[in-house]
């Protein structure tokens, strides 16, 4: 496939010569991207600009701000990863996702303008959100971190606030293998006197070291806002002490009473994803004044695809994402407040970077039948691990299937009325399964 023939490409030429390029998916550094980005004109904004990195939590978190702010009345851009179906879901304004005509508009663009920088796929994602955004009009931006956080192409932005979810061990090979290097790296998204959210309990030191050592100012559940789940609603208190020292350090300017407790029914997504959105919009209430009853109503709308997802069928189907081992133990509690009256299947695979036993071992005594899945995928597990580590795990062999599909097809034939399907283990995975079922990723 030749360049030069780019600009009669569709969007499947653009992402197969994309994928394919470089033998590395993952670099992490701001060098090149940051060039191709000056060259783009797409480096400096004068809107504000929140980056939200973590181990989990991060898309519940960017659908939760665009629905704040889209409810208040601003446009909005999103860049989030990886997607579910669609390669548009990554990029959208006001969540219409852009068009394939767009992007390959926009890649074409980047190709002529990278003087010959070498750029990966994901930082090539990156470079035609900016470019969709810069002529939008848009009020915000909102960034989702790929992999870490100080090195993530999406640092080459300069954010107004920070977003730092919660910390485990994930993607070993490039932040490190204990929580306090990997809260280092992701540490690395707070900017000089600017807020940083952090949305769990038991924050790692090396978050305190980096935010004191460039004079950002942590925002922490359980320190500074705290909520809690009773009698139907979402209660949300942030502490008085913490909105008057924003006041002094004038981050907030606001008159009268800053609003720091929130009543609302708890929402269909995750409560610290919903409840840090609903901090972050007091942190930037100068810049983007909201309304309360906007805020409540927002966040009490939001659904997000792959998410703890549960169709109420005679086979119930539950698709979640959870591709680490803290996601996976959210996952199990969930089924296990949640158990059918039948068995439980799961249809699980995951990319071999993962800890795949480990993915395995929070649902082994809530799972009656497994149903392993090859992925198509450059970083898909292999048969032979998904196998040995259900082994290991369950100490009993069982089939593995070809591909999702295949694998959801034979839980569906084995399943009866009142059992569950979990379908879980990667993105990958669920979206095949969501595609061949027809479920738009928007259908919620």
């Amino acid at each position: 496939m030749q360049i030069q023939s780019s600009l009669s490409w569709t969007l499947s030429d653009w992402l197969y010569f994309l994928e394919n390029r470089h033998r590395t998916e993952v670099k992490l550094r701001l060098v090149n991207p940051k060039l191709v980005a000056k060259y783009l004109d797409v480096l400096d904004w004068q809107i504000p600009v929140i980056t939200v990195a973590g181990t989990n939590g991060k898309g519940s978190t960017v659908a939760s701000l665009a629905a704040i702010y889209m409810a208040n009345g601003y446009n909005v851009g999103s860049f989030t990863s990886p997607h579910l179906i669609s390669f548009n879901e990554r990029i959208c304004i006001n969540n219409n996702q852009i068009t394939d005509k767009e992007l390959c508009n926009a890649f074409h663009q980047i190709e002529n303008s990278r003087n010959g920088i070498e750029i990966t796929y994901f930082e090539s994602s990156l470079l035609a959100a900016l470019l969709h955004f810069k002529n939008a009009n848009l009020d915000l931006i909102i960034l989702e971190v790929g992999v870490g956080g100080r090195l993530d192409a999406t640092n080459i932005i300069d954010s107004d606030l920070a977003i730092i979810t919660t910390i485990d061990i994930d993607h070993e090979e490039y932040l490190g293998n204990t929580r306090e290097a990997i809260g280092s790296e992701k540490s690395g998204i707070m900017r000089t006197n600017k807020p940083c959210i952090f949305g769990d309990y038991n924050r790692p030191q090396s978050i305190d070291d980096y935010a004191n050592q460039i004079q950002a100012h942590i925002i922490s559940l359980g320190d500074d806002y705290s909520f809690t789940l009773e009698k139907g609603n979402l209660k949300l208190l942030i502490k008085e002490d913490k909105i008057k020292f924003w006041q002094s350090l004038n981050l907030l300017k606001m008159q009268g009473e800053c609003q720091n407790y929130f009543t609302l029914p708890i929402p269909q997504i995750n409560s610290k994803a919903a409840s840090m959105a609903i901090v972050a919009s007091v942190c930037l209430s100068d810049l983007l004044p909201v309304t309360y009853k906007n805020v409540t109503d927002a966040i009490t709308s939001v659904r997000l695809p792959g998410r703890l997802q549960m169709l109420d069928r005679e086979v119930k189907i539950l698709y979640d994402v959870s591709h680490n081992v803290q996601s996976v133990e959210l996952l199990a509690d969930f089924i296990a407040k949640n158990r059918p009256s039948g068995k439980i299947h799961a249809v699980f695979s995951g990319l071999k970077d993962k800890d795949i036993a480990g993915l395995i071992k929070p649902l082994v005594g809530l799972v009656n039948f497994w149903y392993p899945a090859v992925l198509v995928s450059k970083r898909a597990s292999s048969k032979d691990i998904l196998q040995e580590a259900l082994l290991q795990q369950t100490e009993s062999a069982v089939s593995c299937y070809e591909s999702p599909i295949l694998a959801f097809q034979q839980a569906m034939k084995h399943a009866d009325a009142g059992d569950l399907i979990v379908i879980y283990g990667s993105f990958v995975l669920v979206g095949a399964i969501m595609e061949s079922l027809k479920y738009e990723a928007c259908d919620v």
